[in-house]
């Protein structure tokens, strides 16, 4: 018996699972909230390939795989060159999986449809690069993060911050969000049975065990390679409406786009924000039937609730730029919220990808007169 696990395990290593405690792992001699600076980001140089389920709206007759490519810097986009070449000008995207795109091509994410179309216009004269620096779950303090520790020193010309819908979780959960270090308040003994899992999980065959067997919450949040909404739609579905949404502080939030502002101008950088489109208020069934994201930390929240808080976010962007003359894309009104264009709460699909590249493009080109 021993024997045969050795060689499935070896066999497995052929075909590996990610650990799913890695970053647990990488901050065990750290404070608990893990690295302070910039919490997510990707390996540099990785190449993966996702795959949509089936009925996915907007995915019918699209690819049966798709690219998904990150770069020398771990940004998605082609490789970046430093010292910034005489020629290029160089644009950053930041935001959250409505940026990122995880299940779009290469070829067809709006950075890309961006870029191309900048470059058609011979937009500033230069050879337009557009790098994606979107990372699901990201919220407005990964957003400066991002631009501080990771952007800033790569001489970018521009810069589109494309921001709300996780704002809108991060207002309604988060109970730190200045992330002071609370980590000493409520020290726990280490147990034998988390070391023993810490030890564990450095096998495949334990892996496996635990993305199979774990809980319906974490499958929610999981990204997969393919896509498996429905299955997030039921849980969803199966858990009853809270009406009563927590009250938020929207200011931490308006302070964040001053800060965003300020390193920008500071760093002789153009800023444009781009408002969120959210499908919570639209009026097609098809598409109400494929929300997922209105359960946020276990509940199931009123859906046009949800939106009015989104609709709030945008409007401080809206407004914050008119006052510091920085140029917002209202990406709420641009967009239409049909399935058309987006295949769940606010993801786009190809269609939306397209149509984003092309109206931002059109944007920016505008603000240029």
């Amino acid at each position: 018996m021993l024997v045969l696990l050795v060689i499935v395990e070896g066999i497995l290593w052929f075909f590996p699972v990610p650990d799913p405690y890695e970053n647990a792992k990488k901050n065990m001699f750290f404070p608990t909230i893990g690295n302070m600076y910039i919490e997510s980001q990707f390996d540099r140089d990785m190449q993966l390939q996702f795959s949509t389920e089936d009925g996915l709206l907007g995915f019918e007759n699209y690819k049966e795989t798709t690219d998904f490519t990150i770069n020398n810097y771990g940004f998605r986009g082609a490789d970046l060159k430093m010292p910034k070449p005489n020629g290029e000008y160089r644009i950053f995207a930041i935001g959250g999986s409505s940026t990122e795109s995880l299940y779009i091509d290469d070829e067809d994410v709006w950075t890309k449809v961006l870029e191309e179309n900048l470059n058609r216009e011979n937009y500033q004269d230069k050879i337009v690069k557009v790098y994606n620096a979107g990372k699901s779950g990201d919220n407005i303090q990964d957003h400066v993060s991002m631009l501080v520790h990771r952007i800033v020193h790569l001489q970018p010309d521009e810069v589109i911050v494309f921001c709300g819908i996780n704002d809108v979780t991060r207002l309604l959960l988060d109970k730190n969000p200045l992330k002071f270090n609370v980590t000493k308040e409520k020290e726990k003994p280490v147990s034998f049975a988390n070391m023993l899992g810490v030890f564990l999980y450095e096998f495949q065959i334990p892996r496996r065990l635990y993305y199979a067997f774990k809980s319906e919450d974490e499958a929610l949040e999981t990204i997969e390679i393919q896509s498996k909404y429905a299955k997030k739609v039921a849980k969803t579905k199966s858990r009853p409406i809270e009406n009563q949404l927590p009250t938020v502080d929207y200011g931490n939030y308006a302070n964040k786009l001053k800060s965003l502002i300020g390193i920008c101008q500071t760093n002789d950088i153009k800023l444009i924000f781009a408002t969120q489109v959210v499908t919570w208020d639209t009026q097609e069934e098809v598409l109400k039937n494929w929300h997922w994201m209105t359960s946020r930390g276990g509940v199931r929240y009123n859906a046009v609730k949800l939106q009015q808080k989104v609709d709030s976010i945008n409007m401080i962007t809206v407004n914050e730029g008119e006052k510091f003359n920085i140029p917002v894309f209202k990406t709420d009104s641009i967009i239409p919220k049909t399935s058309t264009y987006l295949y769940d709460d606010c993801h786009f699909n190809p269609a939306g990808s397209k149509k984003m590249g092309d109206e931002l493009a059109k944007f920016i080109k505008d603000t240029k007169k």
